[in-house]
């Protein structure tokens, strides 16, 4: 089964290389890896000109101005020749036998379109913090969907089938693009996470306000979709409410 990973980057230069490096090193060797660099204006065009020229399966779509992680991946998974879609950022690193891993799952299980993993957690000078990982099941998954995100992003490999039937990612928003995807087809499709790390996540700073109000209007959105505002309405403001006092240092939330 042929893999295109999808790499989305803008101005990480610093980070792209070993991005890169994890790619090459995985122990499955039937992949493409396109990147789209979302205008970039530091040294990561000079990077990837250089990664491009080792290995024939990197291939490198230029974006004139920024469009925004949204759209760039929108632009990437429609030109993807793989049937299967690995997400994958600019400053965290795939574990050697990550795609081994999801590859083998998603042969024997034809039902699961969308699949995670755990991630070793570190910080921004690479010091470990610990291993995050997510509900295995698609049932558990789903009874939490409106409490936490069920997957960490960069570690997932989803059918195409799965982005052609929604449409991909909401380019209208900025932030919270993943979680509105789970959203919007856990209800259709079949979710899993592999219980191990198979990515090594370098955790972010607090969020911003804007995505704080993103992902409560996502929560809140997929409430109203589904008809359920007054039970699930709840979580939209409870999602608020933790984020915001996490960004305040009064609560040390799980990682989204």
């Amino acid at each position: 089964m042929h893999v295109t990973v999808l790499l989305a980057v803008h101005n990480n230069s610093e980070s792209i290389g070993p991005a890169i490096e994890s790619i090459l090193r995985q122990t499955y060797t039937d992949w493409d890896l396109l990147i789209i660099d979302d205008a970039s204006t530091d040294d990561t065009p000079k990077v990837l000109q250089t990664s491009g020229l080792r290995d024939p399966r990197i291939k490198v779509i230029h974006n004139d101005v920024k469009l925004g992680l949204p759209a760039s991946l929108n632009q990437g998974w429609k030109q993807a020749i793989g049937d299967l879609i690995a997400r994958m950022d600019a400053d965290d690193i795939s574990l050697p036998r990550r795609f081994a891993l999801q590859v083998s799952y998603l042969k024997t299980h034809a039902d699961v379109a969308v699949l995670g993993g755990g991630a070793e957690v570190i910080d921004e000078e690479g010091r470990f913090l610990g291993v995050a990982l997510r509900p295995e099941t698609h049932r558990i998954l789903v009874s939490k969907i409106y409490k936490e995100n069920p997957f960490i992003h960069p570690s997932v490999m989803m059918r195409r089938s799965f982005l052609d039937a929604l449409g991909g990612y909401d380019e209208r928003l900025r932030r919270a693009q993943d979680y509105d995807l789970w959203l919007r087809g856990y209800r259709s499709y079949r979710y899993h996470n592999l219980p191990e790390a198979i990515i090594r996540y370098r955790a972010r700073r607090a969020l911003s306000l804007q995505a704080i109000l993103l992902g409560t209007f996502v929560l809140g959105r997929a409430a109203y979709r589904e008809g359920s505002l007054l039970t699930h309405g709840f979580y939209a403001v409870r999602y608020f409410l933790a984020a915001l006092l996490t960004k305040m240092g009064l609560y040390n939330s799980r990682l989204r």
